[in-house]
């Protein structure tokens, strides 16, 4: 898989694709060989990031992170192909790149990369994108987790995050057998407790919650905000109204109530 490749597979938007090819085609990825590599090791993710950005230097927008990123990405297609992954697994893993550069448009109404801090997981081989969910293999005290997360675009019905979950086991079973017995973890704002006083019963998220063993509730955090109003201010007062969720959380919110990014063990 060349980068060239992938950019087009993911439909990467067609501004930020011209800029990529454009430095890939001048830049020596020999030079940042041993950081993309880094990758590939849990524990040296976030050190190889830093040294890459020292390679880089100045770097507006991120263009050359996300190049260098998505360079890694095309490399371990390999990786994939040589344990039998499937390639919609593959590509879905990878869009994460279009997506996140499609939030970032919606909120500040430009087109740029600001997600280079997580996207070491993609291209290191540590996350995959299964159905509607995401799981990542988190290394935590000489142990491996199964992390769940949530992507924006995902369908958070009842139905689709059984059928993600019973994909997952499949998928590490298969792939992955040495933590198939591993649990399954999620650290979200989307377990916070207090969620059950602004929504019904019924809804998604409350659904959600259910699945989980709430174990610490967490810190308190403004995350939540970019997700439910589609913005990173943190005056309240002007947050949007135009659901029952942003509504009652708002008055929440006004009435001096947080909103903590709460741990969860899944219950079955």
């Amino acid at each position: 898989m060349t980068l060239f490749e992938l950019c087009n597979e993911i439909t990467l938007q067609s501004e930020i694709k011209d800029r990529v090819f454009d430095f890939a085609n001048r830049f020596d990825f020999s030079m940042a060989d041993k950081q993309l590599k880094d990758f590939l090791v849990y524990e040296k993710m976030k050190e190889a990031r830093l040294e890459l950005q020292a390679i880089l230097g100045d770097d507006a927008e991120n263009i050359k992170m996300l190049s260098c990123m998505l360079k890694a990405s095309a490399d371990i297609y390999d990786l994939y192909k040589a344990k039998g992954i499937s390639d919609k697994i593959y590509f879905d893993t990878m869009k994460c790149y279009t997506r996140f550069i499609d939030e970032t448009f919606k909120i500040t109404g430009e087109l740029y990369f600001d997600r280079y801090w997580w996207t070491t997981r993609q291209a290191g081989c540590h996350l995959f994108r299964i159905g509607e969910l995401e799981y990542e293999m988190k290394h935590i005290e000489n142990d491996i987790i199964i992390d769940l997360h949530i992507p924006s675009d995902a369908d958070f019905s009842s139905d689709a995050v059984d059928n993600s979950l019973e994909r997952a086991r499949i998928f590490f079973a298969e792939y992955y057998p040495e933590i198939a017995d591993k649990k399954y973890y999620c650290h979200s704002w989307l377990l916070d407790g207090t969620l059950k006083e602004m929504l019904s019963e019924k809804s998604n998220i409350i659904s959600f919650q259910k699945r989980f063993e709430i174990y610490d509730k967490g810190e308190a955090d403004t995350e939540f905000i970019e997700w439910v109003y589609h913005t990173r201010s943190t005056d309240y007062e002007i947050l949007p109204e135009n659901t029952s969720l942003q509504r009652n959380m708002k008055k929440y919110l006004l009435s001096g109530g947080e909103i903590r990014n709460s741990y969860g063990r899944l219950l079955v």
